[in-house]
């Protein structure tokens, strides 16, 4: 099995795949392997190619439906290339079963809003005057790699004083939220960074849906998804295209993932590539 996976890997580099994408497809064949050894018993006692049939691809990939919430456009790119592997088996008659040959693919949303590139506009958003300071903050905070959990709860603004500007416009922009937060502190005796503009000293902070109120209209205006998930994702994402070069360990690390996690954002930059 072995011996036959390397001819695939190596035919995708003939084709002129990138190393990124070899090393997807690589990943997508262990772990579709691994889950026959451990869940199929009739593959596991008989551990060939031949004996994968399309129902044992269905039942993974429902798996990885159920188990791990995978999306329709991560479905789609492993039915893709487990598909390929089976074609390249098929025809270079190293097999004689195409068990993908009746499998089809899941609708995708037409609306995908997930901007890969607001890293690189992030100097321009954070100088203009028409997105709110929180919606600034937000941005920033994110390209710093903190998660929305961490700079929502309370006494996070220790964080906040930790963080060092690495441009001249991180640096004012860091200077004029500080001017435009005090007041608002003053007013409602804290020091969280992100707090009701009208008093509210029982609780003063602001809320996940009082920050969205911020975000919403300034999606519009930017012209994509500020939702602190789509940026969180799309910052993970960026940093797999910066990093590609780095073991995973080292990924995890950096990215905060646990292995599964910096699996399926590998996937997924793939996907949409």
């Amino acid at each position: 099995m072995t011996h036959i996976n390397q001819l695939f890997l190596t035919y995708l580099s003939q084709e002129s795949l990138s190393a990124a994408t070899r090393l997807s497809y690589d990943q997508t064949l262990s772990e579709l392997f691994n889950y026959l050894n451990t869940q199929d018993r009739g593959f596991a006692s008989n551990p060939t190619v031949d004996n994968i049939f399309n129902r044992d691809i269905t039942a993974y990939l429902t798996m990885l439906v159920e188990k791990h919430q995978i999306r329709p456009t991560t479905y789609n790119k492993l039915l893709s290339q487990i598909n390929r592997y089976f074609k390249f088996l098929f025809t270079h008659n190293l097999t004689s079963e195409l068990p993908t040959i009746d499998l089809h693919g899941k609708n995708t949303p037409s609306n995908q809003t997930l901007n890969l590139k607001w890293l690189q506009l992030l100097p321009d958003l954070l100088v203009d005057s028409k997105l709110h300071p929180y919606t600034k903050l937000t941005l920033f905070l994110i390209s710093k790699g903190y998660r929305v959990a961490e700079f929502m709860q309370a006494r996070f603004y220790p964080e906040w004083n930790k963080i060092k500007a690495v441009t001249p416009v991180e640096q004012q922009f860091m200077q004029n939220f500080t001017v435009f937060i005090i007041p608002l502190q003053q007013l409602q005796n804290s020091h969280d960074l992100f707090l009701k503009q009208r008093l509210n000293i029982a609780e003063p902070r602001l809320t996940m849906p009082g920050l969205h109120k911020y975000l919403k209209p300034d999606s519009r205006y930017v012209g994509f998804d500020l939702t602190p998930k789509k940026l969180q994702q799309s910052f993970i994402l960026q940093s797999l295209q910066r990093l590609a070069d780095q073991p995973a360990a080292v990924l995890e690390e950096k990215l905060q993932l646990d292995p599964q996690s910096l699996l399926y954002y590998q996937h997924l930059l793939v996907s949409l590539s």
